[in-house]
């Protein structure tokens, strides 16, 4: 470079931040027309349905695949209606022959999996095949529980799939009688007793339909390379980055629906009546691993909808009224609140020789004190801005057998004050015989990579410290805790439970001793009396004697102190003011192929944001910049010369 010309680089330097963004920030600007911008919180594990357990795989899975069955978007209570499905399942009298007839003249998405690329069309067959693969024990599929020991055959073919010599990606199975395809449009299913949640099982993502030809053609890497029969296909997809969703140009003719709840037509939900979905043209998932970014980009116009930090609580919501106040209120920003059906929670793996059953009443002891040391108060005010609904075990009010009664004796009253359950907890301990913690070696809990956890896990080791707990972090990621928890080798950790339907048996599947892990049950609970009542309850349509039994399975696991029951959360929604139909749902989000964006409005108001207002100062501050660097650029050259 010529020296003569670096005093102009200097002045571009230091006034390059006024002239690039002089006239405001253009969102997305390489975006197609109507793409709409979502956040995931932690990296996508897979989009295989078999695997799609945790939150953010299901999330994903919802969007690409088809399942018979799903739930109204707007209804609440939820309703169940028909996605593949002709209608609703006929129901033998009683109660074990369920026959479905399926769509006619759906496709699957085109894909090189096919001979000639494109989809063939889906039958009933399809669905047979990818329950049993469901099944195969070479799957491994967490979602096994749904259908173990309940369908005629199955439990058998299960066992038998497990040989050797079976290759891992089976493209054809065996016949099994429970599970059978009469002719190309039914599927009939047989059980081996009622199974009342059938039906929602079936809108669940592990039961999603997928071609057998691509589980033969992409083996390991079909959780790459998904193909369903949903509303998008995949444009791109790197796991610990994005998922870019396009709109599927031979989607089936899935309609918005025409009615709602009272709120949702003033809110403009039912503006799209009767329009062919999806509604937008493109679907992209961000990964993020800290809410500080999404809250960034939501304010930058980057997100069309996006939580609040619990450090910008106060600054958004007004503490009197919980509505938004201030720039976002005047920006159209506009707030929606859902309780979410779901359990927040520490586990206890049963199987550890410490806090479990090998260590028989002190172990109990152990899980008894801490679940008491545990400063719910204090996380309600400091780590979630009061957006809770405290928990005394596992029925939540949505469910019928609910006991507004029901108080957790592990758990500090509500007329107590925190130093008197410290008390409890402690004299536990001592008597047995663990006086101040003494005596019992270090406890490990996961935390994943991400400053909130680091925190909630910096809280709960001063809470434990305060009985004389050594807590340490076991430091993963999300996809190494889940790993850890299928292998019984994690010690301790804290998840939510999200209900997968709305029915408290979902609730109670992961304290079922058959269910542990692999299974749903990661904390290895058994407990034959439980069991004995499991068995009993999940045969029974709702009616008093589920009531007193769903109670008592409660009963028995807030008294063995299998989870340390915390709460559950009240989402706090922000959209954007050009985002539309969205509607959180507690038990499936489902939500993408109703959704869009007016590009135009956020284009021109995301730009209108981010102009800058240089007013003197900034402008007296770049001449003052400019100077600086151009005297020691002269010193810089009088010091060579010389």
């Amino acid at each position: 470079m010529d020296r003569r010309a670096l005093p102009l680089v200097v002045l571009a330097l230091a006034l390059a931040p006024l002239l690039a963004t002089g006239c405001g920030v253009e969102v997305h600007r390489s975006d197609p027309p109507n793409t709409v911008h979502l956040a995931l919180t932690a990296e996508i594990a897979g989009l295989d349905p078999a695997h799609s357990q945790e939150a953010v795989a299901s999330i994903c899975c919802l969007q690409i695949y088809d399942t018979l069955y799903e739930y109204h978007h707007l209804k609440r209570p939820y309703e169940l209606q028909p996605c593949l499905a002709a209608a609703l399942p006929e129901v033998s009298e009683d109660g074990l022959v369920h026959t479905i007839r399926i769509q006619e003249g759906i496709h699957f998405h085109d894909d090189p999996c096919f001979a000639d690329g494109k989809g063939r069309e889906v039958t009933a067959h399809d669905f047979v095949y990818c329950l049993k693969r469901l099944m195969d024990a070479k799957t491994a599929s967490p979602g096994t529980f749904v259908l173990d020991g309940y369908v005629e055959g199955l439990d058998a073919f299960r066992e038998a799939s497990g040989a050797k010599d079976l290759p891992k990606h089976r493209t054809e199975y065996p016949d099994v009688s429970g599970v059978r395809a009469p002719d190309r449009y039914t599927l009939r299913l047989r059980l081996v007793k009622p199974y009342p949640q059938i039906h929602l099982v079936l809108a669940m993502p592990f039961t999603s339909v997928y071609p057998h030809e691509a589980i033969g053609f992409y083996g390991d890497e079909f959780l790459n390379h998904p193909v369903g029969t949903g509303p998008f296909v995949v444009e791109s997809f790197k796991r610990t980055q994005h998922l870019v969703l396009a709109k599927n140009p031979n989607y089936w003719e899935d309609l918005y629906p025409s009615e709602g709840m009272p709120e949702d037509g003033p809110a403009g939900r039912l503006d799209d009546a009767g329009k062919r979905l999806p509604l937008c043209n493109r679907l992209v998932f961000t990964v993020y691993k800290e809410t500080q970014p999404v809250w960034l980009d939501f304010l930058l116009g980057n997100l069309d909808r996006a939580g609040i930090p619990k450090d910008q609580f106060d600054n958004a919501v007004d503490p009197a009224t919980r509505e938004l106040r201030g720039d976002l209120a005047d920006r159209g920003v506009r707030l929606e609140k859902t309780t979410d059906i779901e359990v927040i929670y520490d586990a206890f793996n049963l199987h550890d020789p410490v806090l479990g059953t090998p260590n028989g009443e002190k172990g109990k002891a152990i899980r008894r004190a801490m679940s008491l040391a545990f400063n719910e108060d204090w996380a309600r005010e400091k780590l979630y801005n009061d957006r809770l609904d405290s928990l005394q075990g596992l029925l939540v009010p949505e469910f019928p057998e609910f006991d507004p009664d029901f108080v957790n004796p592990w758990k500090k009253h509500a007329d107590e004050t925190r130093e008197q359950a410290l008390d409890r907890a402690r004299t536990i301990l001592a008597d047995a015989g663990y006086p101040g913690g003494k005596g019992i070696p270090p406890i490990y809990y996961e935390v994943t990579d991400s400053v909130t956890d680091s925190q909630f896990y910096a809280v709960l080791k001063r809470d434990m410290q305060e009985i004389g707990i050594d807590l340490r972090a076991s430091r993963v990621t999300w996809t190494q805790l889940m790993k850890r928890i299928d292998q019984g080798d994690a010690q301790m950790w804290g998840v939510a439970w999200t209900a997968d339907y709305p029915d408290a048996q979902n609730f109670l599947g992961l304290f079922y001793g058959p269910n542990k892990a692999p299974g749903p049950n990661g904390a290895n609970y058994e407990n034959p009396a439980f069991d004995r009542l499991y068995e009993r309850a999940i045969v029974l349509p709702p009616c008093e004697e589920r009531t007193q039994l769903y109670r008592a399975m409660q009963k028995i696991v807030v008294e063995d102190c299998v989870w340390i029951f915390k709460y559950r959360r009240v989402t706090y929604d922000l959209l954007q003011p050009w985002f539309h139909n969205f509607k959180r749902s507690a038990l499936q989000d489902r939500y993408g192929k109703f959704l869009w964006v007016d590009s135009d409005e956020r284009r021109t108001t995301a730009a209108a944001w981010n102009e800058p207002v240089y007013g003197p100062l900034w402008i007296g501050l770049a001449v003052v910049t400019f100077v600086i660097l151009l005297t020691i650029w002269g010193a810089r050259r009088r010091v060579r010369a010389w």
